[in-house]
C-alpha cells in the first residue's frame, strides 16, 4: 500500500506562485510585443512619408503592460496622423484656405520654417498674392525675380481643402507584428520567469 499525503498549504502557495509567474510573463510578452510594433512602425515611416524631422517617430509611444493590467498599447501622439491612417479631406481649422507649399521648400525633405510661411513671405519684397492664370478662382503666393521681375515662382497654392490618401498603415503594421511576435515573446518570457522561480 502506498500512501501519498500533500500539504494543502504548500499546494495552494505553489499554485499562487505559478499564477503570478504566468501573469508576469504575460505582461513582459505584451510589453515586448508592443515595443516590436513601435520599432516596426517607426522603421516604415520613410517608406510611406517624406521625413523632414524625427518628430512623428518620437510621437509613436507605447504603454507597457503590468501584472495588474495585462494590456499594452502602441499610440501615436500627433492628432494629424489620424487622417494619414484613414484618409479624408483636410480643411483649415480657422476656416481660411490652406496654404500648400509648392516652391517654398528647396527640396522635398526641407523643413518649412516660420519665416517661409505665407504671411511671412508676403511681408518681404517681391512677394504677392495673385490668382492662377488658368483658374482665376484659385490664388497663390508668388515670388518675382529675374531681370525686370519677369520671372515668377509659385511659393504656395491656396486650397479650400486637401485630399489625404491613407498611407500610414499603422493598424495593419501593429496587427502583423502582434501575430508574428507575441507567441515567441511569451515563450521566452515564460522561460525567463521560471528560470528564476522558486516554486
Amino acid at each position: 500500500m502506498i500512501r501519498v499525503e500533500a500539504n494543502r498549504r504548500q499546494i495552494a502557495q505553489a499554485a499562487d506562485n505559478l499564477a503570478k509567474q504566468v501573469r508576469y510573463a504575460t505582461a513582459v510578452a505584451l510589453t515586448r510585443t508592443a515595443q516590436d510594433a513601435q520599432a516596426e512602425v517607426r522603421r516604415r515611416l520613410p517608406e510611406r512619408f517624406t521625413i523632414r524631422t524625427g518628430w512623428v517617430a518620437k510621437g509613436i509611444r507605447i504603454k507597457p503592460a503590468k501584472k495588474s493590467d495585462l494590456q499594452a498599447s502602441v499610440r501615436v501622439l500627433d492628432p494629424f496622423m489620424a487622417m494619414q491612417e484613414t484618409g479624408g479631406s483636410k480643411r483649415s481649422q480657422t476656416g481660411d484656405a490652406l496654404g500648400v507649399p509648392v516652391g517654398a521648400r528647396p527640396n522635398p525633405k526641407s523643413v518649412t520654417r516660420p519665416g517661409k510661411f505665407p504671411g511671412a513671405l508676403l511681408k518681404k519684397p517681391n512677394h504677392f498674392i495673385a490668382p492662377l492664370h488658368d483658374d482665376p478662382s484659385t490664388y497663390a503666393v508668388w515670388r518675382r525675380s529675374g531681370r525686370k521681375g519677369r520671372k515668377l515662382k509659385m511659393m504656395y497654392l491656396f486650397a479650400d481643402r486637401v485630399e489625404i490618401k491613407p498611407r500610414f498603415g499603422f493598424m495593419d503594421t501593429v496587427k502583423a507584428v502582434v501575430e508574428a511576435r507575441f507567441q515567441e515573446n511569451f515563450g521566452r518570457a515564460m522561460e525567463e520567469a521560471f528560470s528564476t522561480s522558486t516554486l
